[in-house]
């Protein structure tokens, strides 16, 4: 079996605890997770299971903007 990175904006199920949780933070082999109640968890990253990976890697730049969402505008390229 092959093991999965949890990262940012993963659904995951903690053992030993309803869920899905919302991954909102990866430091050192724990987890902090939010549940959609509010509720918050930190739990270690091996006693997690991904329920649906995060639709874009985090830090990735989307289509209409930069990494934060923000539109570019008019931003100088690298090219410029």
């Amino acid at each position: 079996m092959v093991a999965v990175q949890i990262q940012v904006g993963d659904l995951v199920q903690a053992s030993g605890h309803a869920g899905p949780w919302l991954v909102v933070e990866v430091s050192k082999g724990m987890a902090s997770l939010q549940h959609p109640d509010g509720h918050r968890l930190s739990v270690r990253t091996t006693a997690l299971s991904v329920v649906r990976k995060a639709t874009r890697p985090s830090g990735e730049i989307d289509s209409s903007g930069g990494a934060d969402g923000e539109p570019t505008g008019d931003a100088p390229t690298l090219f410029d």
